[in-house]
């Protein structure tokens, strides 16, 4: 991989919408809340030139960063101001042309939202392009960039619940646009333990469920190499937003809950109300987290650190194109009976 250690690196961002940019005004999240919020923010890093079709956007920038340069064109961008590090935050129809791009150009660090691309065959030649020209690639499931996970992620390797029986999940607002966070938060923490999925199973939903008209939320089942299955199910984010996982295990409880906040770990009780039962405990024996985390930051951590050859990508591109493909089998199977599709 491309190794560069400079004293101050050059980004950019392509697409300063929502997650690019604007959500730094959401004055309730933790900043940064986006890509332009987090280069500009790092000590060592200049964030130089953003790229968007609308004009209001890009005045916005520069409102927010005088000296920012503004582009239509992202060729035009990559061509002229040559970064070491690019953000892509466009619509994910537009992913796969953009990193294409970048990989036309060398750019050493390439950091873009999920999903890789929306189909199997450009995600595997993004990743098989990005190794070949030594790009560092970072997709970015955020679950991944949290420092309170990797710690939980070795407890659960580590028996804190016991051997792990059974998962639950739940997620809001699309299956490729929001599933894509929850099937790759599996796999990070269940493939040391379980090893990989091998077949899914799709239930198209038959609730109200606000998402993306061309992204429906489905219900599905996953089930991994040593038998473990996984449950999953859509909400409409209309009503409640949600993101949480239930691990139950031989030992007790761990829950994954409020979007991700808080982590509880629940033991084993004997019943109160029957004689020679036992009862997972209603009051947690311990809590983490509580509050956000700053995941932008950790991700930029993980950049530059990449860059200098001190780390490698988190979210690889390899982990994006395996969250791809459950993704498709999964509309497959929904799409078909709810057959079951082996990976």
């Amino acid at each position: 991989m491309l190794k560069i250690i400079k004293e101050r690196y050059r980004a950019a961002v392509i697409g300063v919408g929502r997650i690019g940019m604007k959500l730094e005004l959401d004055e309730k999240r933790i900043k940064p809340a986006t890509h332009f919020g987090m280069w500009k923010e790092q000590s060592n890093v200049d964030l130089v030139a953003v790229c968007d079709t609308s004009n209001e956007n890009l005045k916005m920038a520069k409102k927010l960063n005088p000296d920012i340069g503004i582009y239509e064109n992202a060729a035009d961008l990559l061509e002229k101001e040559k970064p070491d590090i690019v953000s892509i935050s466009t619509w994910k129809d537009t992913h796969y042309e953009i990193m294409k791009l970048c990989i036309k150009y060398n750019i050493p660090a390439i950091v873009c939202e999920k999903p890789i691309a929306e189909k199997i065959e450009h995600a595997h030649e993004v990743v098989r392009e990005t190794k070949k020209n030594g790009i560092h690639l970072f997709i970015n499931h955020r679950r991944r960039f949290d420092p309170l996970l990797y710690p939980f992620k070795n407890d659960l390797n580590n028996g804190i619940i016991g051997e792990l029986v059974q998962v639950n999940a739940h997620y809001v607002y699309g299956l490729v646009t929001t599933g894509t966070h929850l099937v790759d938060a599996l796999r990070f923490f269940l493939c040391d333990i379980a090893g990989e999925i091998k077949w899914v199973i799709g239930f198209k939903h038959k609730f109200e469920n606000f998402a993306p008209s061309d992204d429906p939320g489905i219900n599905f089942i996953l089930g991994f190499d040593n038998g473990l299955t996984v449950f999953v199910q859509t909400l409409d984010i209309k009503k409640y937003d949600i993101f949480d996982f239930y691990f139950y295990g031989t030992k007790g409880l761990a829950v994954f809950k409020n979007i991700g906040r808080d982590i509880e770990i629940y033991d084993i009780l004997d019943s109160s109300e029957h004689g020679g039962f036992t009862e997972l405990n209603n009051i947690p024996k311990e809590k983490r987290g509580g509050k956000p985390r700053d995941q932008f930051g950790y991700l930029a951590k993980n950049v530059i650190e990449s860059l200098n050859g001190q780390s490698t990508s988190l979210s690889t591109g390899e982990d994006s194109l395996i969250a791809l493909d459950l993704l498709l089998a999964i509309q497959e199977s929904s799409n078909n009976n709810s057959q079951k599709v082996y990976l």
